[in-house]
């Protein structure tokens, strides 16, 4: 079943003319709800009486009271940027740890037992070295002690002990 154009048109004006007087209906019941009430009169005070010419109508005025009134205190930024952020506290400053030697250069080679002597061949980069007890490398190290076990070699700018493992007996 299908409406026609015709009768498609004549259902929308019906339609709009419904809604039409529906809403001139309810503006008539809003308007019957609420009285009319009286205005009354306000008292004016404080009226200057009427000025013979404008002159003098300007002379009556208190130009001070026109002037704005200047505030002393800052007004606030209404759109001032806030964060949460909290800084961390400043760190601690540690005293610098002490000086230490460097590791040693060195590298064990050998041994050797002579007259009840030991003699230690060391070697460093390129250098050989042949070192007994008492003896310095380099400006740098003494040979403090020669055990079979290990020796002792100080580090002389700061007078600093270190050991070198060169086997067992």
């Amino acid at each position: 079943m299908s409406i026609g154009r015709k009768q498609r048109w004549i259902v929308l004006i019906i339609l709009l003319g419904l809604t039409l007087s529906a809403a001139a209906w309810v503006s008539q019941e809003d308007e019957a709800a609420e009285p009319v009430r009286a205005a009354r009169p306000v008292p004016v005070q404080n009226v200057a009486p009427p000025a013979r010419d404008k002159t003098e109508a300007a002379t009556d005025l208190k130009l001070n009271k026109l002037q704005r009134e200047t505030k002393d205190e800052v007004t606030a930024d209404l759109f001032e940027a806030k964060s949460w952020y909290v800084p961390p506290p400043p760190p601690k400053l540690l005293p610098p740890p002490p000086p230490s030697a460097p590791p040693l250069p060195f590298v064990y080679m050998g041994k050797l037992i002579e007259d009840g002597q030991l003699t230690v061949f060391l070697t460093k980069q390129e250098l050989n070295y042949v070192v007994k007890a008492g003896d310095t490398l380099d400006g740098m190290y003494k040979v403090e002690e020669v055990t079979p076990r290990m020796m002792t070699l100080v580090y002389l700018p700061l007078n600093i002990k270190q050991t070198l493992m060169i086997g067992g007996e």
